[in-house]
């Protein structure tokens, strides 16, 4: 790029900026906690792992999950605002598993906790309106990092292999939502969030002889509900 669209480039991004400056009205517009139905594709799990073997071959999945949800908003613009959530998903399979003659007993639990940076557009009425509209539509996108820990109990009676691992880690990924609120008192209101995860995370697989690396694919639809105590 030469200088002088890199010259053009940054003033127009300082007049952005400018406007926006001029325009901001920050303030804290919203806390709010929910609860969603979060249903992660997690590929490998259910698909090529371990939890295949479980019960004599009939194996187990994970499934989604209901999850507690938190949130917070910061106005900046005219019906433009960032804001903060996270959630807490917790699931778990157990069964057992013969080998050779040797049978084990394995419970496994993955949690995960998504932490979303929300940039959302609301829809609201005109400012003269008489009345609050019966609906406040908006859409958003988030960057969202996922925390991840996992669980393994192994208990093999007589014979050798009892263990208990734990990992944990993280990764990034992408959110797009859309929603509506409904106001149902002063400062009270109801939300209906929809959102889409795009994400992914690498587990670390042991055998008795070897390691390898698995991708896990966290790309699922989250729908949940929530009381928002808003302050203006």
């Amino acid at each position: 790029m030469c200088k002088k669209s890199i010259s053009a480039a940054i003033i127009v991004l300082a007049g952005f900026f400018g406007v926006l400056s001029a325009q901001a009205q920050v303030n804290l517009k919203s806390i709010s906690v929910g609860a969603s139905y979060w249903q992660p594709s997690l590929d490998y799990w259910n698909d090529r792992s371990f939890l295949l073997d479980y019960n004599s071959g009939s194996g187990a999945r994970l499934s989604g999950k209901v999850m507690p949800t938190a949130a917070i908003e910061i106005g900046l613009v005219k019906n433009l605002s960032i804001g903060a959530r996270v959630g807490y998903y917790k699931n778990t399979a157990s069964g057992t598993v013969t080998i050779a003659g040797i049978t084990r007993t394995e419970d496994f639990s993955l949690s995960i906790i998504p932490v979303a940076a929300d940039l959302k557009y609301t829809f609201a009425g005109k400012q003269d309106d008489a009345k609050t509209p019966f609906l406040l539509p908006y859409i958003g996108v988030s960057v969202a990092r996922y925390f991840i820990n996992n669980e393994l109990n192994r208990v093999v009676t007589a014979n050798p292999g009892t263990l208990s691992e734990k990992q944990s880690g993280n990764s990034y990924g992408v959110q797009v939502f859309v929603g509506a609120e409904k106001k149902l008192v002063k400062s009270l209101y109801a939300g209906l969030d929809v959102r889409y995860h795009l994400g992914n995370y690498n587990q670390l697989v042991r055998t008795e002889t070897a390691s390898s690396t698995e991708k896990v694919s966290l790309n699922g639809v989250e729908a949940g509900l929530s009381l928002r105590f808003k302050f203006n």
